[in-house]
């Protein structure tokens, strides 16, 4: 769509980046008040700041490394392209899975509950990504394939990531639609009295199945394919079985 908002000259404004920063405002915002109006106190503010901005670092950095080993091809002539993240180019998983370890870390180092610590940014998480997959959207990665659906999208813009003049699945809009009634379902489970990991067990269940099924719709490069299955369902399989467990166990 629009990879470019604004162009100054001197001062150029990505669409990507741009959301990424309103999902980092809105998760922080959406944190912060779910923490004042939790009745039981489980991080205080500055802790959840600290947590927040960690986090965020942590998870575009591994989305990002995820992202160049499934295509090093990409960078090799231009190895400075890496850093260039204002274009888009992260791998969602790359980064769940290096925000969960460093939360992992802190809640042993701080002897905290980290299955409690999960549920409390369960909803946050679906929150921030599907204002994320919006930005997506207007960079023109993650696009889909070929579709003559009513609601299928074209993009023209020459420094879009999508295929251009060609109606395609709008997959980022799938993703993003899916994970804000994700974060709607969730926002409403947590206000209830929840065994830990209950909350962020159901998170991996739905989101996993979520992210199966429109991975069939997708069409850019994601690293190989075993078995039919793009990469991305592979580690939602084995997310989606960590869920069930999560559910399950006994206390």
């Amino acid at each position: 769509m629009y990879p470019i908002l604004l162009n100054f000259g001197f001062i150029t404004i990505y669409s990507y980046g741009l959301f990424v920063a309103v999902a980092l405002i809105a998760a922080t915002y959406y944190s912060s008040y779910s923490i004042k109006t939790s009745k039981k106190k489980l991080i205080s503010q500055d802790e959840l700041h600290f947590l927040i901005i960690y986090v965020f670092i942590l998870a575009l950095a591994g989305g990002r490394l995820f992202y160049v080993f499934t295509d090093m091809g990409e960078f090799v002539l231009e190895p400075l392209n890496i850093f260039k993240l204002w274009h888009g180019g992260f791998v969602y998983y790359g980064g769940f899975i290096s925000a969960l370890i460093f939360l992992f870390v802190h809640t042993r180092k701080k002897k905290m509950l980290f299955l409690k610590l999960c549920d409390f940014f369960a909803p946050v998480l679906a929150l921030a990504h599907a204002i994320g997959r919006i930005g997506c959207f207007f960079a023109g990665c993650c696009y889909g394939k070929h579709s003559s659906l009513p609601w299928s999208v074209v993009f023209m813009d020459k420094n879009s990531l999508a295929i251009r003049g060609e109606h395609l699945h709008p997959t980022q809009l799938y993703e993003a639609l899916a994970n804000f009634l994700l974060f709607i379902f969730l926002h409403f489970y947590s206000k209830k009295e929840n065994r830990a990991g209950m909350i962020f067990g159901s998170y991996l269940m739905i989101y996993t199945v979520l992210r199966f099924i429109i991975e069939f719709f997708r069409n850019d490069y994601r690293g190989g394919i075993f078995f039919y299955f793009s990469i991305s369902q592979v580690i939602s399989i084995f997310l989606f079985i960590t869920g069930v467990y999560v559910v399950c166990k006994k206390k």
